[in-house]
C-alpha cells in the first residue's frame, strides 16, 4: 500500500501526529484511521466486485450471442442441405417423367408393364 514510504518516513509521520493530537487522543485517532481505511478497502472491494460481475455478464452476453449466431448458421446449413437432398431426390423423378413423355411422343407405352418386352419380341 505504501510502496515508496519507508520506516523513517513512517516514524516522522507518527511523531507529527503525536505532536498535533497529543498522547491522549492518539489511540482515538488510530481507531478512526483504521476504521476509515477498513471502510475504504471495503468500498474498493465492492466496486471491484461489481465491475468484475458486469464484465463477466457482458462477456457471457457476448458468448451467448455468438452461440445463438452459430446455432442459427447451423440451422441455415441444415435447411440448405435438406433442400439439396430434396432436389437430388427429385432429379430421378423428373428424369422418369421425361422418359415417360419421350415414350409417349414416339408411340411407346410407358404405363404398361412389359411393354418393352413385347417390342423386343416383335423384332426378334
Amino acid at each position: 500500500m505504501f510502496g515508496s514510504i519507508g520506516f523513517p518516513e513512517l516514524l516522522l509521520i507518527f511523531i507529527v501526529v503525536l505532536l498535533v493530537f497529543g498522547p491522549k487522543k492518539l489511540p482515538e485517532f488510530a481507531r478512526l484511521l483504521g476504521k476509515v481505511v477498513r471502510e475504504f478497502r471495503q468500498t474498493v472491494d465492492q466496486a471491484k466486485s461489481a465491475i468484475q460481475d458486469e464484465v463477466y455478464k457482458e462477456g457471457m452476453a457476448d458468448s451467448l450471442k455468438d452461440i445463438r449466431r452459430d446455432v442459427q448458421e447451423a440451422l441455415n446449413i441444415t435447411g440448405e442441405i435438406r433442400r439439396e437432398v430434396k432436389d437430388a431426390l427429385d432429379i430421378p423423378a423428373a428424369a422418369r417423367a421425361e422418359f415417360k413423355d419421350a415414350l409417349g411422343i414416339y408411340g411407346g407405352k410407358a404405363d404398361e408393364p412389359g411393354a418393352e418386352r413385347k417390342d423386343d419380341e416383335k423384332k426378334g
